[in-house]
């Protein structure tokens, strides 16, 4: 099962390199002086990094560099890896301008978990100044299941007699970089067999198999099912105590959501992004509306039960990945990933492990080896801070620049 995973991640990153080909900025120098950088697992003090055509190129101190070479000193200062959220939507209407609001918060890439034909096109065509992201394409669920009932466009559908693996294969030729398997029984689901047989068919074509679950019960048994990854942690209960070393056992990954039940937990209603006045100054309207909306309460979400959930998984070694599920009410496009930061430390994560969640976790859980670090070699998608999240992760929002492939970006915000 290991082996697959490590197959189907490399043939992630090769569509990643295939569907968004950009054009690489060529004989100017970028030269971040005297940074600290957080390289993706660890801090390292006093380092200088030189880019050039958009990949970095040296790292160390003392470096040699061009007159010519755009100087950034960076005294003072935290250099980090552009930051991935593990989980959102774009939807039908606000692709471009979803992607726009991630970018303007240092989030240079999205893992789309349930897309859409505009997300699917734009996949295709690109975005220029928008975060780069992958995307499960249409999500795998039985008839009258979750997210059927939302008002949305008519989605195919998996029938108890239905081909699983045309069916697989018409997601893939549609261009879902991997498999997303709803297993929700509030809803019509299918049973852990037809699970394992999605999971079989995704696998035959070197693909990841993530399943959404909203309970403990429903991600214990997607696990047994042979899935890669959890999409949510679950709120409905306390952790069994051998849940960690379930999912330890499947060599499974988890992503986070804690944001998600901050939003529906009873217990958890405050407005966050007003208490950070800095933060809250470089909202937009519509970035305060999308955090504003509030759904009402449900009783059977406990946050406490998620975040015991999730330093029981860290204490476990399992991988974890920070992922917001934007838009959903009450959570925006990159300002939120920033919250599920500070909800991972909550949760008893160090600064460092949470900025790990949000860099070189999910590039490497799905395979994507040129981003998510900073090291010589790889793609130039840096975030410049003022401050150490490494110690505070609330430093995080001080945010001096934003580079993709070591240009640096001025997104356009929509208003």
């Amino acid at each position: 099962m290991r082996i697959v995973r490590l197959i189907a991640a490399c043939v992630v990153l090769t569509n990643v390199i295939h569907a968004q080909e950009v054009q690489r900025p060529t004989g100017s120098v970028l030269v971040f002086r005297n940074a600290n950088v957080f390289d993706g697992t660890q801090r390292l003090s006093g380092v200088t990094v030189l880019v050039e055509g958009g990949m970095i190129q040296k790292m160390g101190s003392g470096l040699s560099f061009p007159a010519s070479a755009e100087v950034i000193d960076a005294q003072g200062k935290t250099l980090i890896p552009g930051l991935i959220d593990s989980h959102t939507h774009l939807g039908e209407r606000l692709v471009r301008e979803f992607l726009q609001d991630a970018l303007a918060f240092g989030v240079t890439t999205e893992l789309e978990m349930g897309g859409s034909a505009a997300s699917l096109t734009m996949r295709k065509e690109g975005c220029a100044g928008c975060a780069d992201f992958l995307t499960a394409g249409t999500v795998i669920t039985a008839p009258g299941g979750h997210p059927t009932e939302m008002p949305a466009s008519p989605m195919p559908t998996l029938s108890p007699t239905a081909d699983v693996q045309a069916f697989v294969d018409q997601r893939i030729a549609e261009g879902s970089d991997y498999i997303k398997i709803i297993d929700e029984h509030q809803f019509p689901t299918f049973s852990p067999q037809q699970i394992e047989a999605i999971v079989i068919a995704a696998h035959r074509r070197n693909k990841l198999a993530i399943a959404h679950v909203g309970s403990q019960k429903e991600a214990v048994e997607s696990l047994e099912a042979g899935v890669d990854g959890i999409a949510h942690v679950f709120a409905d209960s306390a952790p069994d105590p051998t849940f960690a070393r379930l999912v330890s056992d499947h060599h499974a990954f988890v992503i986070t959501t804690l944001t998600v039940f901050e939003s529906l937990s009873a217990g958890s209603r405050t407005r966050w992004w007003e208490q950070e006045s800095g933060l809250n100054a470089r909202l937009t309207p519509s970035m305060k509306t999308m955090l504003g909306i509030r759904l009402p309460a449900s009783p059977s979400i406990h946050l406490n039960y998620a975040e015991q959930t999730v330093s029981m998984l860290n204490k476990a070694g399992v991988p974890l990945l920070a992922g917001t599920d934007s838009p959903v009410p009450g959570i925006a496009h990159g300002v939120s990933l920033h919250r599920e930061l500070e909800l991972l430390v909550q949760s008893g994560l160090s600064a460092s492990e949470a900025l790990t969640a949000a860099t070189y976790t999910p590039a490497r859980q799905f395979g994507l080896h040129d981003r998510g670090r900073i090291a010589v070699g790889l793609r130039a998608d840096l975030v410049l801070i003022d401050g150490d999240p490494t110690t505070d992760i609330q430093s995080l929002h001080n945010i001096v620049g934003i580079w993709k492939l070591g240009v640096r970006q001025t997104p356009s915000i929509r208003r």
